[in-house]
């Protein structure tokens, strides 16, 4: 699949978390299918290495103007003046999709909505006009937009819950290189572990991925095997206070960010997602695509559009401690077998035809 002539610049706010990951591998593919990509960021935020292939632009904003919206979209504006006509310009997250908003709506401008916009408030006069206020905020944000979603549930959100009215609405999920996520988890990484584990890979953040909900399941669910937990971020020490407290100190261990996270995941018995909320959880696809059991829970959107089918009976409720213990025990005692065909629509392949596919329609107008 050979193309020639299409240009896409992806924005957003920074290249660091999963975020960033999802960006520069979307963009890392669709270069391999002969696309010129250009990523344009705002904040000194990297947290990966980029290929020579992709061409990174960092705004040159001010530290007194970066707060201000209209700024960056008036820098972003004439950054992609400088670029060869793109096909299609995509903002990928929250803070980004809210400065793209603001430039002229073209035929060519997306938004990729990787958010349901949810949020908890207490359930007191105030909390229910803060949730009001921010439902209306994006409703406003999303209507009469080109919006992508990477799941069908965050559209039904968006739309229904929400009460967004978009210009147009397409679902294209994130997209995943096979080959090179075999070939990295196949590394010989002398940190592994040596013993049996199970693993947990995400965003030290206890707020959307529960970490505590995932300890006190270890805890309860008693499996034999240590619990490795991958990933970086502010609730280290909160975490490391609830080992503690639980006395678990000897079966579990963070050991950080890792550049390559797949031989953990690859050799791991089970991976386990506790999140109250998702997107659509890359971890859990790269889990799959390695042939590793996972067990997740059901947040609103993601999870159960990727543990389909036999899989589905490892999605258990958000918070509930009781049936994830009892989900990770019976992962571990008999799980089905994990077929390609399970995430064969995640295959880089088809998502490039759906980018194309786009761009040809966007021509056609």
């Amino acid at each position: 699949m050979k193309n020639d002539k299409y240009r896409i610049v992806l924005f957003n706010n920074s290249l660091a978390g999963g975020t960033g990951k999802v960006i520069l591998t979307l963009a890392d593919i669709l270069v391999k299918h002969a696309f010129d990509v250009d990523i344009v960021i705002y904040e000194n935020k990297i947290d990966y290495e980029i290929p020579e292939t992709i061409n990174l632009h960092q705004l040159n904003i001010g530290k007194d103007k970066i707060k201000n919206r209209k700024n960056i979209a008036d820098a972003l504006k004439n950054e992609i003046l400088k670029l060869k006509s793109p096909n299609l310009i995509i903002s990928n997250s929250t803070p980004s999709n809210k400065v793209l908003s603001l430039l002229n709506d073209e035929e060519n401008i997306y938004h990729c909505v990787h958010s349901a916009e949810v949020k908890k408030y207490s359930n007191t006069l105030v909390g229910l006009i803060k949730a009001q206020w921010r439902k209306r905020r994006y409703k406003k944000l999303y209507t009469g937009k080109n919006l992508i979603f990477i799941s069908k549930q965050l559209q039904i959100i968006i739309k229904k819950d929400i009460g967004a009215i978009p210009k147009s609405t397409h679902i294209i999920h994130n997209p995943f290189d096979f080959e090179k996520i075999n070939f990295l988890a196949n590394n010989k990484i002398a940190e592994v572990c040596d013993e049996s584990y199970i693993v947990h890979v995400g965003r030290l953040d206890m707020s959307s991925k529960r970490h505590d909900i995932l300890l006190e399941a270890y805890k309860r669910s008693n499996i034999p095997y240590k619990l490795i937990i991958v990933g970086t971020g502010k609730d280290e020490a909160k975490i490391r206070q609830h080992i503690q407290r639980l006395d678990l100190k000897k079966q579990v261990t963070l050991v950080g960010y890792q550049k390559n996270p797949y031989p953990w995941i690859k050799n791991a018995k089970m991976l386990i997602l506790t999140s109250d909320f998702e997107g659509l959880p890359t971890v859990l696809i790269e889990a799959l695509i390695l042939k590793t059991p996972v067990v997740s829970t059901k947040c609103p959107t993601g999870p159960k559009e990727i543990l389909e089918g036999e899989l589905s009976r490892y999605l258990v409720p958000i918070q509930d401690v009781e049936q994830i213990a009892e989900k990770m025990k019976k992962a571990i005692g008999s799980y089905p077998v994990i077929s390609d065909t399970m995430v064969e629509k995640f295959d880089q392949e088809k998502i490039v035809l759906q980018y194309i596919g786009l761009i040809e329609k966007i021509n056609e107008k």
